[in-house]
């Protein structure tokens, strides 16, 4: 296993998985297979992120999160996210018939993961062909490992050694003839040297399924031929999973029997798992189709009940919906409590309940809760409501129902519709009110484990829905919560002193938002909720910027980094880089914001789940000011509203307002900005949201005076005026000092830590090197980064670069 990739590449038959499944088990490596049957990305990347999960278990579910990577960032994001898996022993895992897939995206996924730093994991594809564009220049960079069709085929002296091992011998002329009909393909010469052994000669050439039947499968006892025909619906089988299809028969005598004898069975001591070869489960699968409906259905029934009792949940499912157990579904569903709400199990979902018969819904309203859920996080709201609606309905019905059971399920159901009230507090909070009335004890359904803020580090970009109304939202939130918080278990404690900080800040009582957002953290970190943590970081951060303290906001964002990284959840990704964008955008230091936040696609930047683009667009527009490109924010205003308009979010509506008058008065169109600049003025004012206006007052400070001498907004204007010389004094007081042209001084011990660790070695292996320890290493880099004002190692090489020229 010296190559991060290896790719084995050879036609149906040639013996791909039998010769890595031989290479890995020399090799002392239990592999984890992935066998691939169709052209499902998205069921692919679900499988591929369940072994990944097997390593690392926080890893795997950040990729089913993260979903199918089908651009660079979430490329770039997935590939991060296995980087960091720590392995003790080399593992392996085998994508097997990789063909079926023929995916670009994930050819060029996988040669990413090859560069990456070596880290014990190897990928391992079997395929009848790929299409890596990359092949050659990573097979030169030694990162791929190819082995191609002329490895597996025989020669013809190949083929007549082989025969002569198994007893037979060829002369020239026959094993020449084999080769031409074969084409040295072993799975082939194997059946001929059958037949051979059966005849005592070779017939013409023939399909390898009529040889596959006539050689072996023809001559096998019937109940051998059941128990293969039943078994072949699995990708791979147990010897308590052969019993369970089979019934009464002998299972372990018949497949000891045929490994014996090599007769296209293996089995994995290691796995304790059966393989049929793939040419011959392709034939039995044949015969199966060609099996009366009701014995195809009796087998499916067993596999589906044999994997419930495994509890392997989503295979139970599949199972019992292609024997039409519906009830055996529905209560597979019910007894599933790992769900991940992954698209891959949405849209099965949607299949299977689309053609389950009403009568059997009606017997599980539980199982619609748990599909309800399914449907609210993947945005199919319309879909969602009618299944709430079938819910409430067939539990109408139900006159005998037992009223505890009824109350358990009205709660979970008023949980679920207070999520379709988002982000109308009062609606919400009753619903949650209602809920815990009826439940009096936690969800069974909602995950708690999922990010109360979406992605967006701002809760009041969230729920701040109706100018004028902005401190009855926060009141609606802080009465609503406490019910909440008991149906989930404390998800997004602190979630109403974060918004209460943030418009305390946005008003200029930084005092009291200083207070505010202390609450938040430690409510937070009491109710173990980092959602609201970051929220409270991000209020710190803007709170140290109008003191002038950048170390102070550099360090916090450090922490907020550290926090990503430790968490692996991948709606959080990109949270402290937005947070380090927009501190940089005030500061006009575009050339530091991460260029991956910039060249993004609009209709979903960075995958951020949808309520957070709003914000994310406050640091996008700012961005788009500063570099002076006016006509294209102007162009992008729309998209920006659009977005804000799905929720109401007014934060959005506002910032996009003030950059629009901020882009007006640069291209001279004045009219067009006093405009823009008076609604953002018509919705903040009422709940005297300032600091929105101070913050961008480099652009608009003139409109702002002009609008204040017609004789509108003149207190609030003057509010935002003062708010505006404290952030321009700390914005400059930051720039003088950490961004002049002359950078500040490193000692020669830092200059010798940043160095090695912008080489890309950790802290453990720099104190190594250094003789010193890893926290006095962390320390340092600490230092570092507070005297750089930065807070990433790619910066960090910048800064090097720099200095060496």
């Amino acid at each position: 296993m010296e190559y991060p990739l290896t790719v084995v590449e050879a036609p149906m038959g040639y013996g791909k998985t039998t010769a890595v499944r031989e290479a890995v088990g020399r090799a002392g490596i239990t592999p984890h297979w992935l066998h691939v049957f169709t052209d499902d990305t998205d069921g692919f990347w679900n499988g591929f992120a369940e072994l990944i999960g097997a390593l690392d278990s926080v890893c795997g579910k950040s990729l089913v999160q993260l979903g199918f990577p089908n651009e660079a960032v979430s490329m770039n994001e997935a590939v991060k996210l296995i980087s960091r898996v720590k392995l003790s022993t080399p593992a392996v895992i085998v994508i097997d018939d990789y063909h079926h897939l023929d995916s670009a995206e994930l050819n060029t996924f996988f040669e990413l993961m090859s560069e990456g730093e070596p880290s014990g994991l190897h990928i391992v594809v079997t395929a009848r062909y790929t299409k890596f564009k990359r092949l050659e220049e990573l097979k030169l960079k030694k990162r791929l490992h190819h082995i191609d069709s002329d490895t597996f085929a025989l020669k013809p002296q190949e083929i007549a050694d082989y025969f002569k091992a198994c007893g037979i011998t060829l002369n020239a002329d026959q094993a020449q003839r084999l080769y031409k009909m074969t084409e040295g393909w072993i799975s082939a010469l194997y059946l001929f040297l059958l037949e051979y052994v059966s005849n005592g000669s070779f017939t013409n050439s023939e399909s390898i399924y009529r040889l596959l039947e006539k050689t072996v499968y023809a001559t096998m006892p019937e109940e051998t031929k059941n128990l293969l025909v039943s078994v072949c619906i699995f990708d791979g089988f147990t010897r308590k999973q052969a019993e369970s299809i089979c019934g009464e028969s002998d299972p372990e005598r018949i497949l000891t029997e045929l490994t014996d004898s090599n007769l296209f069975i293996t089995y994995d001591g290691r796995s304790r798992m059966y393989y049929i070869h793939s040419i011959f489960t392709d034939f039995l699968r044949e015969q199966f189709e060609q099996k009366d409906a009701a014995v195809k259905t009796e087998v499916y029934r067993r596999a589906a009940g044999c994997y419930r009792q495994e509890r392997d949940f989503s295979k139970a499912r599949k199972y019992f919906f292609l024997a039409g157990e519906f009830d055996g579904l529905l209560t597979a569903l019910e007894e599933d409590h790992a769900n991940d709400y992954s698209p891959y199990d949405k849209d099965l979902l949607k299949s299977y309940m689309a053609a389950c018969p009403e009568e059997v819904k009606a017997r599980h309203p539980y199982a619609l809760l748990i599909y309800a859920m399914h449907l609210f996080v993947h945005k199919e709201l319309a879909l969602f409501h009618n299944v709430c609606e079938e819910v409430s309905h067939h539990m109408n019905a139900d006159k005998g129902m037992a009223p505890d059971l009824r109350n358990r399920l009205l709660g979970e159901l008023e949980l679920l519709l207070s999520f379709a009230e988002f982000n109308d507090l009062k609606k919400m909070s009753e619903r949650h009110k209602k809920a815990w009335e009826l439940l009096n004890q936690p969800t069974s359904i909602y995950d708690t484990g999922t990010n109360w803020t979406f992605g967006s580090p701002s809760v009041l970009s969230l729920y701040y829905r109706e100018s004028g109304m902005l401190e009855a939202h926060i009141q609606d939130i802080k009465e609503g919560l406490p019910y909440y918080y008991r149906l989930t278990n404390g998800h997004g404690s602190g979630a109403e002193y974060a918004m209460e900080a943030e418009s305390l800040f946005n008003q200029g009582d930084f005092e009291n938002a200083e207070i505010s957002a202390q609450k938040a953290m430690l409510k937070a970190q009491s109710g173990q909720d980092d959602n609201i943590v970051y929220s409270a970081l991000y209020l710190q951060i803007l709170i140290a910027f109008m003191k002038g303290d950048l170390s102070g906001v550099m360090k916090r964002i450090h922490e907020m980094h550290e926090a990503m990284n430790k968490r692996n959840e991948s709606h959080f990704i990109h949270m402290a880089e937005i947070c380090e964008g927009c501190i940089y955008a005030y500061l006009d230091q575009t050339d530091k914001i991460p260029e991956r936040l910039l060249e993004v696609d609009l209709s979903n930047p960075l995958r951020l789940r949808f309520p957070a683009l709003s914000f994310f667009t406050v640091m996008y527009g700012r961005v788009l000011l500063i570099r002076g490109e006016y006509l294209k924010l102007i162009g992008s205003a729309e998209h920006f509203v659009s977005i804000s308009s799905v929720f109401s979010n007014l934060l959005g509506y506002i910032y996009t307002y003030i950059y629009l008058a901020s882009a007006y008065r640069k291209i001279f169109r004045e009219e067009e900005a006093l405009s823009s600049l008076k609604k953002a003025l018509e919705i903040a004012m009422p709940d005297r949201q300032y600091m929105l206006f101070a913050e961008n007052c480099d652009f608009i400070e003139p409109l702002l005076r002009k609008i204040a001498a017609e004789g509108s907004f003149r207190e609030d204007i003057a509010e935002i005026l003062t708010l505006y010389q404290i952030f321009k004094r700390s914005k400059e007081q930051m720039i003088r000092d950490y961004f002049a042209k002359e950078k500040p001084s490193l000692t020669e011990r830092e200059l010798e830590i940043a160095r090695l660790a912008a080489s890309g070695i950790t802290n453990s292996e720099i104190g190594k090197q250094l003789f010193i320890s890893a926290n006095t290493v962390k320390m340092a880099m600490k230092s570092i980064y507070t005297k750089l004002s930065i807070n990433n190692r790619t910066h960090l090489q910048q800064y090097l670069n720099d200095l060496e020229q």
